[in-house]
């Protein structure tokens, strides 16, 4: 598996990834003269032979780079229809309904994998009886993506310094809280839920958090899936695409057996029993943008549309 690098001096050029588990590449450029979608040959570094609209082009080699959780899960069954999830998994759609309805979302990384899997909610629609829910069946920690004027707003540092300089692969954690009042000990289903609100509540001040407490919040990368395919900047999104507030809660899901992370046929399992959609990131990404898209006004699929989240 190898990484395929290019340049070209014209006005801009997009990388997409075209297969899963492998960091390939395939090179788009665009120029004054006109646009070509031909990609780069899959096992050769160097000049592109075709030209572009009868005018010559000097490619050269140079490194590039793409993270590792886009890279991963740009992949889908479903390819080049948006209304059509992967196979074995729920539509965007039905999650979106889900979220404005108050009801949880289960979003899976890697649907053909083992990787995580998480329960999702609007934030601004937690109460006791929901995030019970989510620690019977979750990892017991309680997150809240956020994004990144509201943790200005109340004034929540990052918990490490890496992730305050940009290391896109690490889950951007800032130091935990609870509420500062209307609590107990902070711990309960009860108490987190009131942390949950005054988070998501945009008439929040700094002085309404206590630090450190039981609630971690998450930094949501500015760009969203299209920028990391993490949980964090899916629950987002989908909050966001359900017209709700875009503050989200997620709990990682546990197997109950052996404490390890829940497998996909589990979360399947686990979506069935409790009547919740379970979604692939990977279709999120593919709704993102074709949406990106539509407001660009720009055409071709998302091989195209995947160039605009570098």
């Amino acid at each position: 598996c190898r990484l395929q690098q290019c340049s070209v001096s014209l006005n801009s050029i997009g990388f997409a990834v075209i297969r899963k588990g492998c960091l390939r590449l395939r090179c788009y450029a665009i120029g004054d003269a006109g646009r070509r979608n031909d990609p780069l040959d899959e096992n050769k570094n160097g000049p592109i032979s075709q030209e572009l609209n009868g005018s010559s082009a000097s490619f050269t080699t140079v490194g590039a780079e793409i993270t590792q959780e886009t890279g991963d899960f740009f992949s889908s069954d479903a390819e080049g229809d948006p209304d059509k999830p992967t196979e074995g998994f729920s539509s965007i759609e039905d999650a979106i309904n889900s979220l404005r309805e108050g009801k949880f979302v289960i979003a899976v990384d890697d649907e053909k994998g083992d990787n995580e899997g998480d329960l999702i909610m609007a934030a601004d629609q937690a109460s006791p009886e929901s995030i019970a829910f989510m620690i019977r069946n979750g990892s017991g920690i309680i997150s809240v993506g956020m994004k990144e004027e509201d943790l200005e707003r109340l004034m929540l540092p990052m918990m490490s310094p890496v992730t305050e300089i940009g290391d896109i692969s690490a889950t951007a954690s800032t130091v935990t809280v609870d509420a500062r009042v209307g609590i107990s000990t902070g711990v309960s289903a009860a108490d987190r839920a009131k942390t949950i609100l005054a988070l998501a509540s945009p008439d929040s001040k700094p002085s309404d958090l206590r630090r450190p407490g039981h609630i971690f919040p998450l930094k949501y990368r500015n760009g969203g899936v299209l920028k990391r395919a993490g949980h964090t900047e899916a629950s987002v999104d989908l909050v966001a695409l359900a017209g709700l507030r875009p503050v989200s809660v997620l709990s990682s899901i546990i197997d109950p057996k052996d404490g390890s992370m829940a497998s996909t046929p589990a979360l399947k399992q686990m979506a069935l029993e409790h009547d919740i959609p379970i979604v692939s990131i990977a279709d999120l990404i593919r709704l993102v943008c074709l949406k990106v898209q539509e407001e660009k006004g720009e055409t071709g699929g998302t091989d195209r549309c995947i160039s605009f989240a570098y």
